[in-house]
């Protein structure tokens, strides 16, 4: 399957941030609430929740980024590595922070192993928000609209409410989000409701299939994914799920209305961009997605990998199209805050350097023992109510085996 090109090497000018000779090793031992982890395809970041010099709860913007990394440095971050969760609104407040100290290290080339060791957490209650009966009529609302306002897509999410019997145990988690997700982003993220504040609230913890931006110098790497569905263990029922992805007009038409629209902000801040003429399918342990991969230069070198993911977001693929439209009608259809799912995780230095992937496929950790989940699926005409419920019930399967 096709994927994006090894650009690892590109990355090597980070290996100075790490100084615990962790090279070949997975960065997650240890792993605590509060702590920062994001592995991408090539690369994995680690900084402890003990070394927290800078913390932004304010919204994405260039003076706010800036400032951050101002207090860093005046902390004596000399190398400062800001992480970070954006909301879906990007009006709204971010959650931003410094470590004092940041591993980074190339990806392993031996899988990350799962824990075989008893006890796992078990799932003492789930409450889906809202019931699917429920989901499967916002579904049915949304192809009302489609002949309304020139609505052509809408993407519609619902969540999972999880009480485990024991605390959440990072160490058997991240190996498993990792070894389901090889290809992806896997990320644990504390989140911050305080400029001051030295605990965080909770973490966002998942791993996504999908890169919005990453920055390297003047290059730019994007990989929407639009278009889904679900995988099947027999090796020949897979490939005929993946064949028919690959011919299906209304996945075909629905990943057009992402990648057009991408493609049309990119010329606005691009230059010499190579887009696929048509996309290709990759593959996750429970879906196959159409996926475009889109390269570039930045007209303005000194735009940051962040300000470009914000003049992206919220995309077709997570929001719909066209996108304002399919905005406004999403408070009406979804009756739970999204807060930070389908909004931007990743990390960035202070040169504009970083990546931030869509935080799909994700959690909302808070206490010990509680996860909310979330998944979403895209609506055009042609949909089907009970096939998309069964959709996002496949998203949530990556983490809910992940935890099981």
């Amino acid at each position: 399957m096709s994927r994006e090109p090894d650009i690892s090497a590109a990355a090597n000018t980070n290996d100075e941030i790490a100084s615990n000779g962790s090279v070949g090793q997975w960065l997650i031992n240890d792993f605590r609430i509060g702590d920062f982890f994001f592995a991408s395809p090539q690369r994995q970041w680690r900084a402890s929740r003990h070394d927290v010099a800078a913390v932004a709860y304010q919204p994405a913007n260039a003076e706010t980024v800036n400032a951050l990394f101002d207090k860093a440095r005046k902390h004596g971050v000399a190398e400062p590595v800001m992480f970070g969760l954006v909301p879906f609104d990007v009006s709204r407040r971010a959650s931003l922070a410094i470590a004092s100290h940041v591993d980074s290290a190339s990806i392993p080339a031996e899988q990350v192993k799962r824990s075989e060791a008893s006890g796992r957490p078990q799932i003492a209650a789930q409450k889906p928000v809202p019931e699917p009966e429920y989901y499967g009529d916002m579904v049915r609302k949304a192809l009302g609209l489609m002949s309304e306002d020139g609505l052509r897509k809408i993407v519609l999410a619902r969540t999972m409410e999880v009480t485990l019997d024991r605390p959440l145990d990072y160490s058997r988690l991240l190996p498993d989000l990792l070894s389901r997700n090889a290809l992806g982003y896997t990320f644990a993220i504390p989140v911050w409701e305080d400029d001051d504040q030295t605990v965080p609230a909770g973490m966002m913890v998942g791993a996504s299939p999908e890169l919005l931006v990453r920055r390297v110098g003047d290059t730019i790497h994007v990989n929407p994914l639009a278009g889904s569905i679900g995988r099947n263990q027999d090796p020949s029922k897979d490939q005929l799920l993946r064949d028919g992805l690959a011919m299906s007009e209304k996945d075909l038409r629905e990943h057009s209305y992402v990648v057009n629209d991408i493609v049309r902000i990119l010329q606005e801040h691009c230059v010499d961009l190579d887009i696929p003429e048509g996309p290709s399918v990759i593959g996750t342990d429970t879906l196959w997605h159409l996926s475009t991969y889109i390269t570039g230069r930045l007209r303005n070198p000194a735009m940051s990998a962040l300000e470009l993911a914000c003049a992206l977001h919220p995309t077709p693929a997570i929001c719909g199209y066209p996108t304002a439209t399919a905005f406004s009608h999403l408070a009406q259809l979804e009756p739970f805050d999204r807060s930070y799912f389908a909004g931007l995780v990743g990390w960035q230095q202070a040169d504009g350097d970083g990546e931030w992937a869509l935080s799909l496929r994700c959690a909302l950790h808070t206490g010990e023992d509680k996860l909310r989940l979330f998944a979403g699926a895209g609506i055009v005409t042609g949909s089907d109510p009970n096939h998309e419920i069964v959709e996002t019930a496949t998203k949530m399967e990556t983490f809910m085996r992940a935890i099981r």
